[in-house]
């Protein structure tokens, strides 16, 4: 026992004087002297390898002092360097290196950087031992909490009675950041995605005795699981989503609730914030960004552009249908107009594993431009589809509908191009006093577009974007800043006929015109007030109304009586801001909606 202390000993005290340091000092040229340090005089033979030296193969002499071995190169800002020691034929990490990384044989390499140990320096810190770089992560949170009151329950005969009332909150927790030295990560948590308002009151279902009993109850004692929606915990992660950043690719992952990395196209969201990578617990997608390498490539050339490669199996929402997206843009200049060009792929493919590409579904084509000539914006995208169907394997075959659409079953054998296409083109001016813009689109009556919701989860984004199926729009509209801008007034119009007379023409989303020869026309002045600039007072107002008729008596509106001519639409906002560290702002909102 005794032996086995003494030999700890002798090991300690030698470990004692076996030190290294790493120290820098600025020189008057800018360039920075590095040198290392290795502390044990007994050594023999002292030499450094590292990648700058092609480690063994250059390894470089020390010089033996008084007190060890040391190692002098100048070099300029920015450099990092990675190195060992080789004591004596023997590979010796520095102990009291600035920092490590992995050697890639279950050890350390030492790793120099020369800004942060000047930083360092310039700070009246240790540049040597203790400089070493540390991770950079920061924590953010994200929520919203509503409350909500409904009357009616999409009947006529209810269409007044109180229905349902409740609170409901999203919130996030995300860390981004560097987690190690030049190791980029993020963490998004979902820790509340609540659906609905009817937990206070449900008329037939929750009085509002028992709906704030639960509120205070659950509040106090599980308040995730209430706020989250009171639904049963998914089994592993609710979601997950991370990357890494790389000096050519950033690479993205998510799962199951994790959302698709949004992309808009010009007029166009092309890649909704709101797609799911598998609401049914499966399914996931990976997505490649080359940002970082075409900033490399295209550096001082006056060109930006980009790729995003994203293969998934997230083509259906539910995470059980194989998939991608990618896309492509540039911007760049033309006789100093700017100019911007966009590219989009989407597919559709399998199911499984063994058929993901022996069954495509769906393939779309995106195209988007805008330039900008003085005042004067245009813009323009273009959408095209190919179908597929289901081979039965007994000469039968079993349609295709695209996921989160109001497209439903789709002819794989139509090749009418209108049927199949959308576009959206647009010219626009502005000055200090003036805005106006009038525009031409159009969507087929299977046109669709993949990663952009329909219906799910309250969302309409397709028709938001490309209209309802088989029409055809000519809109426009203008401001006009009045009172040093004070006041803006406008007026908005679209003039709304059918496509292709040969298929269903669509109101709405499920409601198809009656008469194919229906014109519909939408007037909606608004205007806007900014009490600031006058009365000094952080508040605005501002509202708008809606005016729709149509053209034949065959889809007149129905309320008591049949009209050719309705008030659509109105709303007011009154929003006040306040200097305050409790109360921020204040906004009220009224809103008439006679389409319902």
């Amino acid at each position: 026992m005794k032996k086995f202390c003494v030999f700890i000993s002798v090991l300690l005290i030698f470990a004692v004087h076996v030190s290294a340091d790493v120290s820098v000092k600025k020189l008057g040229d800018g360039n920075i002297e590095v040198t290392f340090f290795y502390g044990n005089p007994r050594a023999q033979e002292v030499v450094i390898a590292g990648d700058f030296t092609d480690w063994q193969n250059g390894a470089l002499p020390m010089t033996k002092g008084e007190k060890g071995w040391t190692y002098v190169r100048i070099v300029p800002p920015g450099t990092v360097m990675k190195y060992k020691f080789i004591s004596d034929g023997n590979w010796t990490e520095d102990l009291r290196e600035p920092d490590k990384v992995d050697d890639g044989f279950g050890g350390h390499n030492g790793l120099v950087d020369v800004d942060v140990l000047v930083a360092a320096q310039s700070k009246s810190e240790n540049a040597a031992a203790g400089a070493k770089r540390a991770g950079n992560l920061k924590f953010s949170t994200w929520s919203m909490l509503g409350y909500q009151m409904k009357w009616g329950d999409g009947t006529k005969d209810a269409k007044s009675d109180f229905d349902s009332a409740g609170l409901n909150l999203y919130s996030y927790l995300k860390i981004s950041g560097e987690a190690l030295p030049r190791l980029p990560m993020y963490i998004e948590v979902a820790v509340a995605e609540q659906k609905g308002f009817d937990n206070l009151y449900k008329r037939g279902k929750t009085d509002w005795a028992d709906g704030w009993k639960n509120l205070l109850v659950d509040t106090i004692f599980d308040p995730i699981y209430y706020y989250g929606g009171q639904d049963k915990a998914k089994s592993y992660l609710g979601h997950l989503k991370m990357g890494l950043d790389t000096p050519y690719v950033n690479w993205t992952t998510g799962y199951k609730y994790a959302k698709l990395s949004p992309h808009q196209n010009v007029n166009w969201n092309t890649v909704d914030k709101e797609w799911e990578a598998g609401y049914n617990e499966v399914g996931g997608f990976n997505q490649f960004d080359f940002a970082p390498l075409f900033a490399k490539v295209l550096a001082d050339t006056g060109v930006e552009a980009d790729v995003v490669i994203a293969p998934n199996r997230s083509a259906d929402r539910a995470g059980s249908q194989y998939g991608m997206y990618t896309y492509g843009w540039a911007r760049f200049n033309i006789a100093d107009f700017p100019q911007y060009i966009d590219l989009q792929y989407n597919g559709a493919y399998g199911k499984t594993y063994d058929r993901i590409f022996k069954e495509v579904m769906e393939h779309d084509i995106i195209l988007g431009y805008q330039g900008i000539y003085g005042p004067v914006t245009v813009k323009a995208n273009a959408l095209w589809n190919r179908y597929g169907s289901y081979d039965n394997g007994d000469g039968t075959k079993t349609l295709y509908a695209p996921a989160s659409s109001d497209v439903g079953l789709v002819d794989d054998n139509d090749n009418n191009f209108g049927n199949n296409s959308a576009s959206n083109v647009n010219v626009s001016f502005g000055s200090d006093t003036v805005k106006a813009t009038v525009g031409y689109r159009h969507r087929g009556i299977q046109a669709n577009m993949m990663y952009v919701e329909q219906g799910a989860d309250d969302h309409n984004n397709i028709t938001d974007q490309l209209g309802f199926r088989n029409t055809q729009v000519i809109f426009g509209g203008a401001d006009v800043m009045l009172l040093d801008n004070a006041l803006t007034v406008g007026l908005d119009a679209q003039f709304t006929t059918v496509l292709n007379k040969d298929k269903d023409y669509y109101y709405d989303e499920t409601t198809k015109f009656n008469n194919k020869d229906t014109a519909l026309i939408k007037i909606k002045p608004h205007a806007a007030y900014d009490f600031n600039p006058y009365f000094d007072f952080p508040a605005k107002v501002d509202g708008y109304i809606r005016f729709d008729a149509v053209t034949k008596s065959d889809d007149e509106f129905k309320r008591k009586d049949k009209s050719a001519f309705i008030v659509a639409e109105a709303g007011v906002r009154y929003n006040q801001t306040f200097d305050t560290t409790v109360v921020k702002g204040l906004t009220a909102t009224y809103a008439f909606d006679n389409l319902g």
